[in-house]
This record gives C-alpha cells, sequence and structure tokens, in this order.
C-alpha cells in the first residue's frame, strides 16, 4: 500500500475532491456579500445614508460588470435595478441578507455531505486494501500475526482515518476560504483593526499547535496501549481453560487491571492537556471583540469608522474564529492520523507478499 496517507487519498478521490473544491471557489463571493450587505443596511438604510440631499428613493441591484483596462476597459449592465423608499431599502437588503445566508448554509451543506459520502467510500476501500494486503501475507507471516489485533487495525483502527479522509484536501481549503474571505473584509474596513485580527490569529496559530504535540504524544501511546490490551485480552481468551486450570485467574486479573490503570492514567493526562489548550484557544478567540469595540469604538468617535463599518466587522469576526479553531483542529487530527496510518501500514506491509488476481474489487 501507498505509505503516504496524502498521496493515497489523492489517488483513489482525486476526481470527487477537484469537484469539492470548485463549489467551494464558487462559495467564497457569496460569503463576502453576506459580511457587506449589514454595513448597508446600518448606513443606508437605518441611518438613511441612501437618502441625503432630498432624494426619497435609492435604488437597489443595479448591476454592473465593468472590464478591466486590460481588456479594453468599459462596462455592462446587468441589472437596471428598481427604486424604493427607506422602509423598503431596509426590507430588501434584510431579505436579501437571509437569502445570502440560505446559500452559504447550502454550500455547507453539499460540502459537508460530500465530505461524508468521501469519507466513507475512502473507508471501504481502505479497509478493503488492508484485508487484500493481509490475504497477500505467506502462510507463516500469517501464523505469527495476532487475529485480535489485526481484527481491532482493520475495524477501528482505521475508522478515524476513514473519517479523515473526506477532510483532507477539501476541509482546509474550504476553511481558510471562509477565514481569510472574513480577515480581508475587516482589513478592507479597517486596516488597524484587521491587524489586531491578523495578529491573535497568528498567535493561535503558532503557541496552539506547539502545545498540542504532548496531546499527540500522550494520543500515539493510548492507541498502543489499547491495541497491546486488545491483544492480550485475545491471547487470555484463546488460553481460558488452562489458566483456569493452572490456578493462575489471579495473576491474569492483576496484568489486566494493571494495564487497564496505566490506559486510564494517560488518558487522563490527556484529557488535561486537551482542556488546557481548549481553554487557552477560547481565551484568545474572545479577547478580539474586546479590542474592537474599544479601538472601533474609539475610531467612531473621532469619525474615521462609520457604525456600519464598525457592525460590519464586528458581524464578520463571528465568522472568523470557529474555522481557525477548525484549521488548528484539522492540523491535529492531521498529524495524529498519519501517525495511525503509518502504524497500521507498518502492521500489513511486508517485504515478501503473495500475488492474488483480483475479479471484483472495491471502487
Amino acid at each position: 500500500m501507498e505509505r503516504s496517507l496524502f498521496r493515497y487519498v489523492w489517488q483513489k478521490s482525486r476526481r470527487e475532491q477537484i469537484i469539492v473544491l470548485l463549489v467551494i471557489l464558487v462559495s467564497i463571493p457569496f460569503n463576502w456579500l453576506s459580511f457587506d450587505v449589514p454595513k448597508r443596511i446600518v448606513n443606508d438604510a437605518i441611518q438613511g445614508g441612501a437618502f441625503k440631499d432630498g432624494k426619497t428613493t435609492a435604488t437597489v441591484f443595479d448591476w454592473t460588470l465593468h472590464w478591466p483596462d486590460i481588456l479594453g476597459g468599459g462596462s455592462v449592465q446587468l441589472s437596471e435595478g428598481f427604486k424604493v423608499g427607506q422602509l423598503g431599502l431596509l426590507l430588501t437588503l434584510s431579505f436579501y441578507f437571509l437569502a445570502l445566508v440560505l446559500i452559504n448554509g447550502g454550500f455547507k451543506y453539499i460540502v459537508n455531505l460530500q465530505k461524508g459520502v468521501l469519507g466513507e467510500r475512502m473507508l471501504r476501500r481502505m479497509r478493503y486494501d488492508l484485508f487484500s494486503q493481509l490475504m497477500r501475507f505467506r502462510p507463516e507471516e500469517i501464523r505469527s500475526v495476532k487475529p485480535a489485533e489485526v481484527a481491532s487495525m482493520i475495524k477501528d483502527e482505521v475508522e478515524p482515518i476513514g473519517s479523515f479522509v473526506g477532510d483532507a484536501f477539501i476541509q482546509p481549503a474550504f476553511l481558510l476560504s471562509q477565514a481569510l474571505t472574513a480577515l480581508a473584509f475587516i482589513m478592507m474596513q479597517s486596516v488597524w483593526l484587521g491587524s489586531i485580527a491578523l495578529v491573535i490569529v497568528l498567535m493561535q496559530a503558532v503557541i496552539i499547535p506547539i502545545l498540542r504535540k504532548e496531546q499527540l504524544r500522550l494520543g500515539r501511546e493510548r492507541q498502543i496501549a489499547s491495541r497491546q490490551l486488545a491483544g492480550r485480552i485475545g491471547e487470555i481468551v484463546d488460553a481460558g481453560p488452562t489458566i483456569q486450570g493452572n490456578g493462575a485467574t489471579s495473576y491474569i486479573q492483576s496484568d489486566i487491571a494493571g494495564r487497564l490503570g496505566m490506559l486510564f492514567d494517560i488518558r487522563y493526562a490527556l484529557y488535561k492537556r486537551k482542556f488546557a489548550v481548549k481553554f487557552l484557544n477560547n481565551l484568545l478567540a474572545q479577547i478580539t471583540p474586546f479590542f474592537f469595540y474599544a479601538v472601533g469604538g474609539f475610531f467612531a468617535l473621532q469619525g474615521r469608522l462609520d457604525i456600519g463599518q464598525l457592525v460590519a466587522v464586528i458581524a464578520a469576526y463571528r465568522d472568523l474564529p470557529p474555522p481557525i479553531k477548525e484549521l488548528i483542529d484539522w492540523d491535529q487530527q492531521r498529524n495524529d492520523v498519519t501517525i495511525k496510518y503509518d502504524q497500521v501500514i507498518q502492521q500489513f506491509n511486508s517485504d515478501e507478499t503473495l500475488i492474488l488476481e483480483e475479479e471484483n474489487g472495491v471502487a
């Protein structure tokens, strides 16, 4: 089997990955528009910015496509729009915002659904490939394999690997598109507020992965200890009558109790590290609105930032921490799953294997 998880995923699901990546690319403009509409609602509709100089109506949805100079310049009017009053403008922009929310929700639904389907297909494919590889082992190698450990690897240990397959390329692309769109929009409204958000994001991206290295090490220990426990229990079940006949039940129970105690200690240390990192991550995410209210409010009092821009920045920032947090989680999952994949592959990759004729495999 392929030793690199990402090469294995790309070889087996290239077409599906590209299709979903194109859907993500199409979703970016709609995401940007959903950030801009709240600013227009506050400035143009509520504060009456579109009705200055005695105007009683405003034109909405008047779309014109401007060609760049490199293409000869000029413009093409796509829609003349229609005129509405102040209340009509408020309601029109509000329903426009609602439509964008539904469209963006539809994009998320499509992307998540395709990720799930792709993950399940690849999980089925991976389990079949591992079983096929096992069938290629020479008889003496098969006899040396512990059935409980092999069954545990094919059934349980590849489960998180298969779940990650749908996220391998799609998840970072989707999350980066959301985070960069929100960050770029904040920068467009205020460089200072955008810089604050960027610094906090960089702190999260640097500090959190460093703290999670110990969490990954504990995760590896937990996996190895769980696999050894499963193998040991399988051996005990096979030798059950012999153990009872020799009066070794107490010794075996003591051995299992020790293994369970060691597994508990590993899991307890893992939970402490996990929730400490989560606390720090949430703290960094929640401290940014404090700067937005303080610095952004100061700029608004000075007239360097209008209220609509401040509202839009705060609304856009609400969509910034979740993708960053999920990206950090994705990176941890990537490291964890890569280690699991390497450990599984080491057990199934043999220097000498038999050649089997397979008529019908798994797609």
